[in-house]
């Protein structure tokens, strides 16, 4: 329990926050009768997650190197758990949108605190075991997604895709509690407020844009405006971090071939996988 319990607890919360992004899919056009649902509502049930899970992340991830990144991950957990719940209670379009949002900050919590934690706890070869099992769970929580979101669909019904996490929310939580240490970032270290509220602007308006540009052409008033927003708070974004004392993210950082050559792949594997849905 003490060698392989964090890992355990790290994997089932990313299983669900991983799983949540495809398991609706299959269970859109009933969740279409049930709720009278329109096709721009089904859009934002799976892209209302995205964009909170998108523009928070970075800004809860520092949060937590201050807050305690145990703290924050449980949080995290517990908040997904209820919004899960509330997904499964939707009555309408509008609540079930509202709830999957719910999700998404909860789930950013949750991902931006999973690799801080393992690299807390494990060293040397357990690290890269450790990181190789997060790996493959990320990528089996992807692919049985819709399987399992078919097989609750014809089952017990479109509700339950919402409700199964609560029992494994339980288990996440207790065994977080019990096995996983507390852990924070550097002593003194400042929050980056500016820098976080700049690049949620970012995120936030570059998903809506993609997203409305689906609906309503790329070209289309509200369309552009979210991508010209994008422009100007990445750019504040890049200023207020080349500025502060303690930033959010260290620009100085993409000058190293290695660390931009990743990011570049994570972006295309992440754009192939993702963009499709």
């Amino acid at each position: 329990m003490r060698t392989w319990g964090p890992l355990t607890a790290v994997c089932l919360g990313t299983f669900m926050l991983l799983l949540d992004v495809t398991i609706a899919v299959v269970a859109l056009p009933d969740m279409a009768r049930g709720l009278h649902a329109s096709l721009s509502d089904l859009q934002w049930v799976m892209d209302g997650y995205a964009l909170a899970l998108a523009a928070l992340l970075l800004g809860l991830g520092a949060a937590a190197d201050a807050l305690g990144r145990r703290r924050v991950h449980v949080a995290g957990v517990v908040l997904f758990a209820v919004a899960s719940l509330l997904c499964g209670l939707a009555t309408g379009p509008g609540m079930l949108v509202a709830a999957r949002g719910l999700q998404g900050v909860g789930a950013a919590a949750m991902f931006a605190t999973t690799l801080p934690l393992l690299g807390s706890v494990y060293r040397g070869r357990q690290r890269s075991m450790a990181l190789g099992v997060w790996g493959a769970v990320s990528g089996a929580a992807a692919a049985v997604g819709p399987v399992l979101g078919g097989l609750l669909t014809d089952g017990p019904g479109w509700r339950w895709i919402f409700w199964v996490n609560l029992p494994v929310s339980v288990v996440a939580i207790w065994l977080t509690l019990r096995v996983v240490p507390e852990s924070r970032g550097a002593a003194g270290r400042r929050v980056d407020r500016a820098g976080t509220a700049a690049f949620a602007a970012f995120a936030a308006a570059l998903t809506y844009g993609a997203v409305r540009a689906g609906s309503h052409g790329w070209t289309e008033r509200g369309t552009s405006a979210a991508f010209v927003l994008a422009v100007v708070a990445l750019g504040a974004f890049v200023v207020v971090e080349c500025r502060v004392a303690d930033p959010l993210l260290d620009p100085r950082l993409f000058l190293r071939p290695a660390f931009s050559g990743v990011m570049l792949g994570a972006l295309a594997f992440n754009a192939a996988a993702f963009g499709v849905m």
